[in-house]
């Protein structure tokens, strides 16, 4: 179902159901998602249909798109999904691990449209992760949606033409790790491809072995049964279709494989680093992660990739080799019912501070 409405010049077009993606197609998403500073690959219309089709089989699909003078100036792919009996509005695919989710605008003011038309969307309780944490957006958050609360969050990004200091001491360790390594024999190929062919044939295997190595208690979210794993090969192979995948694998000469890293391309000159697994059981093999991190770092540049996006949650790893981009996620109530239940949740989270708070006092004294 699609409906439109006027606002400011601008024409706000709604859809609903399992053609949303068809219709952002035929709107020229994939294009304005091209346009953007990083232009995140995982936004593309090839991937949004790979994970409805899997991941997000369970969830209502809509989308909202600002045209301005007969061209898209703005849009959001959203999904509505229930929870302990609210409506939920977000992102499309937000649960998972995505990266730079914010949706595009060509200017501020079709931004601008485009919140209000969001807000204007029919459920409980709008929220909205990765939103940028710049002034312009959040202003343009508050000034769009009524009741918005904005909270803290983070990415992390590598600018590879100026990378963190620390970089330089993990190319040192992984090139001593190496030399090493070849002092007891053991001599470690490190392979960088394109070769897209290449890399569908092996990508089963790069998934099993990522299974096999996950070091996490929880459910792996990438290469586990079920529906995550359809989801991934899916969605790698629908991007690695148009060229975008590209592979790293460190392998001992005449033997196995013992780490690997894959990297995806958007347009111009971005990429994120997706996915990869080292072999853990390999005590005789140091920093084996870094090895392969840093080759993929290194071949991305030599294509000229300037900008490559880790993606939000927190990792160790990413603390060493990128930096920190501050974002918000912005919470908003679209009902009286979802009014209610944000006030309850604040209201016992302030409890539970003030419950710490005097433990703490008491642990002091």
């Amino acid at each position: 179902m699609t409906t439109t409405g006027e606002r400011g010049g601008a024409r706000t077009s709604r859809s609903t159901g399992d053609a949303v993606i068809d219709r952002l197609a035929a709107a020229g998403w994939d294009e304005l998602v091209a346009g953007g500073r990083t232009a995140d690959p995982l936004r593309r219309t090839t991937w949004l249909r790979a994970w409805a089709r899997e991941a997000g089989a369970a969830v209502e699909h809509r989308c909202v798109i600002v045209d301005r003078d007969r061209a898209v100036a703005a849009a959001a792919p959203l999904e509505s999904l229930s929870r302990g009996g609210l409506r939920l509005v977000r992102h499309l695919g937000q649960g998972d691990a995505w990266f730079d989710i914010a949706p595009p605008a060509v200017d501020d003011a079709a931004r601008a449209d485009l919140l209000a038309a969001i807000a204007a969307e029919p459920g409980d309780i709008l929220l909205l992760d990765g939103m940028g944490a710049d002034e312009v957006t959040a202003e343009a958050l508050r000034s769009a949606i009524p009741r918005v609360r904005l909270s803290p969050a983070e990415t992390w990004r590598l600018e590879l033409a100026d990378p963190p200091r620390s970089m330089r001491k993990r190319r040192k360790e992984a090139g001593r790790a190496r030399r090493r390594a070849a002092e007891r024999g053991v001599v470690l190929a490190v392979d960088y491809t394109d070769d897209w062919p290449l890399i569908e044939r092996r990508l089963a295997t790069l998934l099993d072995f990522h299974a096999a190595h996950f070091p996490g208690d929880g459910p792996n979210l990438l290469a586990g049964a079920g529906v995550r794993r359809r989801f991934a090969e899916e969605g790698i192979r629908a991007l690695g279709a148009e060229g975008r995948a590209r592979l790293v694998q460190v392998t001992i000469e005449g033997g196995p494989m013992v780490a690997w890293d894959l990297a995806l391309v958007g347009d111009g000159a971005s990429a994120i680093a997706y996915a990869g697994a080292f072999d853990r059981s390999r005590d005789d093999l140091m920093t084996l992660g870094w090895i392969s991190m840093l080759a993929l770092v290194e071949g991305l540049g030599a294509e000229g990739v300037a900008v490559l996006d880790f993606g939000p949650g927190p990792a160790p790893y990413k603390d060493l080799i990128a930096r920190a981009v501050p974002l918000v996620r912005a919470t908003a109530p679209l009902s009286a019912r979802g009014r209610a239940a944000l006030a309850a949740h604040r209201a016992a989270a302030g409890a539970r501070a003030r419950l710490r708070a005097r433990r703490g006092a008491g642990e002091d004294a």
